[in-house]
């Protein structure tokens, strides 16, 4: 891989980070990506972080002892354009590993999509295609938080981000061809918010789709146990499911037991939570059910008809199939199957009545919704 200034590939000392540092101040676009680890933990763990700037590329090494600082302050320059392949975990990776993000971003993949590739098309696939290469994939495996890391490991890393600059100028290219350009920046725009990585345990109901559908003192209980788990799982940095599962949840949320004694009888919730966290879960479903009682919470159980709502998603989906067929673009990018569902069933959050989007299909979807 090229490294100016005779630079290892590998950057973990500090005059060589020192020297990349200064290699990525005189360039306004950069390209990214990460490798992590998450297998046992709530928060993915920054393993490596590859760099692409003029004709320099390499891997700095996080795990080393290193400032790294003012690195991070180049990446998050908002006049410098990164550009990253399906950002989105590259992004929440950075936002837990510094509590801050890019914000000024280029996503190969929603370029990709906008000009007819598959709507979830890999950095493998696009450098096929784009650029007649072939990427190994004898890599993925990797534990990238163990030391050292081989070469092959390295160069594996390495040729994740070396190819995203000319590939992104040919999708530049033929995006402002067709007039989609802006289109792109805007959806990779919408991956610039932090709320879609900051954990917020308050909002964590809305990860478990039946929760709406429940009456409203069910409600409560669920928005009450998700709360919790998701404020214990970030506090223990454990997956959400090894603290209790959805199925548990919902079955604590139905059978509301008030008892301790009563929590043996629930199938899903294992035998070791309810010895270890019985008083704390009663306690919860006790707290929630009391706020619900007094009125301290407002809620409406959604209420439709599945079958309407069945005819009229498929009657929407034929209009988006049409549109999408027209632009040349797979439907999924247009809009998604939960954009139509959104678009049905509230309206105010759905992705199809805002940007571009509206003009090109939402005007029309939500005439016939």
């Amino acid at each position: 891989m090229p490294t100016p200034n005779t630079l290892p590939l590998l950057i973990a000392r500090q005059p060589d980070l020192d020297h990349v540092c200064a290699e990525i101040s005189s360039h306004r676009q950069i390209a990214i990506d990460t490798e992590f680890v998450r297998t046992n933990t709530y928060a993915p763990m920054l393993g490596l972080l590859q760099l692409t700037a003029g004709e320099m590329t390499v891997c700095v090494d996080p795990l080393a002892e290193l400032d790294m600082l003012p690195l991070w302050e180049l990446l998050f320059d908002p006049q410098r354009t990164s550009v990253l392949h399906s950002a989105k975990q590259d992004m929440e990776v950075m936002w837990f590993d510094q509590g801050n993000i890019i914000r000024n971003l280029l996503d190969t993949q929603i370029c990709a999509g906008l000009l007819g590739y598959p709507a979830q098309i890999g950095y493998a696939g696009l450098a096929a295609d784009l650029l007649n290469i072939e990427i190994s994939k004898d890599q993925t495996r990797t534990d990238w938080s163990r030391r050292p890391l081989t070469e092959a490991q390295l160069k594996y890393a390495a040729e994740d981000v070396v190819h995203l600059p000319v590939m992104f100028s040919m999708l530049e290219e033929r995006l402002r061809a067709q007039g989609r350009y802006e289109w792109a920046a805007e959806d990779s725009a919408e991956l610039c918010q932090i709320r879609l990585y900051k954990p917020e345990p308050t909002d964590a109901w809305q990860r478990i789709k039946s929760v709406p559908f429940m009456p409203p003192a069910q409600q409560a209980r669920a928005r009450a146990l998700a709360t919790w788990r998701e404020a214990r799982a970030v506090a223990t940095n454990k997956p959400r499911q090894w603290i209790m599962s959805d199925k548990a949840l919902l079955q604590l949320t139905v059978e509301n037991p008030a008892k301790e004694s009563e929590l043996s009888k629930l199938t899903e919730l294992p035998a070791s939570l309810a010895r270890n966290q019985g008083r704390k879960l009663i306690g919860i479903l006790d707290a929630a059910n009391n706020a619900y009682a007094k009125g301290d919470m407002d809620l409406q159980q959604q209420d439709f008809n599945i079958d309407v709502e069945k005819m009229l998603s498929k009657k929407l989906a034929k209009l988006v199939r049409a549109k999408a067929e027209s632009l040349g673009i797979a439907a999924e990018v247009l809009a998604s199957k939960r954009d139509i569902t959104a678009l049905i069933r509230d309206p105010a959050s759905a992705r199809v009545l805002q940007g571009w989007r509206y003009e090109v299909i939402g005007k029309e979807l939500q005439e016939n919704a």
